[in-house]
C-alpha cells in the first residue's frame, strides 16, 4: 500500500537486517495474493550473494520477514514509501474545521470597558 493506492510489489533495504553486509542490497516482496508475500532478493544483487551459503540466504530472508510484518520502513520499485496493510484504508474525514466568523462588538465586563477600542 502506498499514499496513492495498492501495489503488489515492494522492496526493503538489507541494511535492516545485517547493516554493513547487505547495505544496499535490495529485497523484493510481492503480494501472490490470499495474504501470502513472497521475499527474494533482488536480481542484480545475485552474484554478491553467491559468496554465501543458501542456509544463510534464508535466514536472511526469514528475518527480512519478520520486519515485514513488524512493519518495518519499504518503498516501491519508483521509490515511493510503502507499508503492508490487510485493507485499504478509508478516507479519512478531515480533522480541521473551518472558523466562525469574529463577533463584531466583544462583550466586556464593567471593569475591563477601559480596553474597548473606540
Amino acid at each position: 500500500m502506498t499514499g496513492t493506492g495498492a501495489v503488489t510489489a515492494a522492496q526493503m533495504d538489507g541494511y535492516v537486517i545485517e547493516e554493513r553486509l547487505l547495505d544496499g542490497i535490495m529485497i523484493q516482496i510481492s503480494d501472490r495474493g490470499g495474504g501470502h508475500l513472497e521475499v527474494a532478493f533482488h536480481e542484480r544483487d545475485l552474484r554478491y550473494l553467491s559468496q554465501f551459503s543458501a542456509a544463510q540466504h534464508a535466514q536472511w530472508l526469514d528475518e527480512a520477514m519478520l520486519h515485514i510484518e513488524a512493519g518495518c520502513t519499504l518503498e516501491t520499485l519508483a521509490g515511493e514509501l510503502a507499508w503492508i496493510a490487510n485493507e485499504t484504508p478509508r478516507k479519512q474525514k478531515p480533522y480541521i474545521k473551518a472558523m466562525r466568523p469574529a463577533r463584531q462588538e466583544f462583550e466586556l465586563p464593567p471593569e475591563l470597558e477601559f480596553l474597548r477600542r473606540t
